[in-house]
């Protein structure tokens, strides 16, 4: 079974700002290695309590998303997260403090999982049918025989999915910042 990754009582004053000069925001849906020598930098905008959001181990942004150091010391031994998934050093500043040691998702696995029959869409553009869709309805495929930890769904790239064991993973780790029960 394959569960979509989504936020889970997740604060909109938590919301960070990537800054896109370094790295385009494009690029984290390509599937693809990132090279480059210095870290991501994410700010947050609102005065928050450092403590509280700090508390989360997954973070999310208008740009990629990123991890706590926990989560990334706890994941830096799952050589098949590892396998899916390339690890970006990220620094990120809050309430004029900067923080290291967090890091960004690159999702380097593209899967096809939605079943397209079977979900309710239409094409965002009219004039590309087969391009990027609007799902009122998403059905995924029942029998996936690809084994992954986390990958985008081919029929839609913006969409992250993870396996069971990593949801299991997950919920064992108490890992906080997204929906893991639906």
């Amino acid at each position: 079974m394959i569960y979509r990754f989504m936020i889970g009582n997740y604060p909109d004053s938590y919301w960070f700002k990537y800054d896109s000069t370094v790295v385009a925001s494009y690029k984290f849906i390509e599937c693809k290695e990132i090279q480059f020598n210095k870290p991501l930098v994410f700010k947050l905008e609102k005065k928050v309590s450092e403590k509280r959001l700090l508390s989360y181990d997954i973070y999310f942004s208008d740009g990629p998303v990123f991890i706590s150091p926990r989560l990334a010391n706890l994941l830096s031994n799952n050589q098949d997260f590892l396998h899916d998934v390339q690890l970006i050093e990220a620094t990120i500043i809050v309430n004029g403090r900067s923080y290291s040691g967090y890091k960004v998702l690159n999702i380097l696995r593209l899967i096809s999982c939605i079943d397209m029959n079977k979900s309710e869409y239409v094409p965002i553009l009219d004039d590309y049918p087969d391009g990027p869709k609007k799902f009122y309805k998403m059905v995924f495929k029942e029998n996936i025989n690809e084994q992954f930890c986390m990958a985008r769904c081919e029929e839609s790239e913006g969409r992250i999915v993870i396996s069971e064991s990593l949801r299991q993973f997950f919920i064992e780790n108490k890992v906080k910042g997204i929906d893991l029960y639906t």
